[in-house]
């Protein structure tokens, strides 16, 4: 005589109710999801409720699954030059420390509050050049410089705001494969700037070659 083995029961299937539940919890998911994919992540262009759906599926996913659901290293680029990246600079010619190129932007960790506000700030500035406004630059190249002297020792320097221009996907002939080359960097206001007498920082705007008056030679 053979013994019946014991057979495992079938699944129940899940109720409608069930189902359902299960339907409106996945759609949540993927909508937020959605939410959270639609803008570049990690970046300045997140609004608030790009963070807080970053932290909650940072929490979800990011801790389970050891990744990092809010860090990107794509943003935005519409082409136009204020979506390049702009630098700070000045270079100490006088005093302390002279011979060096001080970046503004790298005094601050990458993706801070600190760091967003100078790249903005440093935007700003190329575009108060941009439409031939020369008295927000020198007054920020003033108090940029008067810090940067403080913290230096320097008495003497030239302020510089360059535009680092991304690379382009295809190069084209003879293009450099570096991306910090400096062929794609572009000077948008420079300044001389140093400590008067009184300790007072003075600024004085470096023309550019369309701007200065060709040389006229003397007929005898």
């Amino acid at each position: 005589m053979t013994l019946r083995q014991p057979t495992t029961p079938d699944p129940q299937p899940l109720s409608s109710n069930a189902r359902s539940i299960l339907s409106l919890a996945l759609i949540a998911y993927l909508f937020g999801l959605w939410v959270l994919l639609s803008c570049p992540l990690g970046n300045e262009y997140m609004s608030g409720l790009h963070k807080r759906l970053g932290g909650l599926y940072q929490a979800v996913m990011g801790e389970s699954l050891a990744i990092s659901v809010t860090g990107s290293p794509y943003y935005i680029h519409s082409g136009e030059p204020f979506s390049d990246d702009h630098l700070l600079m000045i270079e100490l010619t006088e005093g302390e420390g002279a011979g060096e190129t001080v970046t503004i932007n790298d005094q601050f960790a990458d993706g801070s509050q600190a760091q967003q506000r100078l790249r903005l700030l440093a935007i700003y500035i190329a575009l108060q050049v941009r439409i031939g406004e020369d008295a927000p630059p020198a007054q920020f190249a003033k108090s940029l410089a008067a810090h940067t002297f403080q913290e230096t020792g320097a008495t003497r320097g030239v302020f510089r705001l360059r535009r680092h221009m991304f690379q382009p996907m295809e190069l084209a002939a003879g293009a450099a494969e570096d991306p910090d080359a400096a062929s794609y960097f572009e000077t948008v206001y420079e300044a001389d700037v140093w400590l008067d007498r009184d300790g007072q920082v003075q600024v004085l705007k470096r023309s550019s070659l369309e701007h200065v008056a060709p040389a006229v030679e003397s007929q005898s």
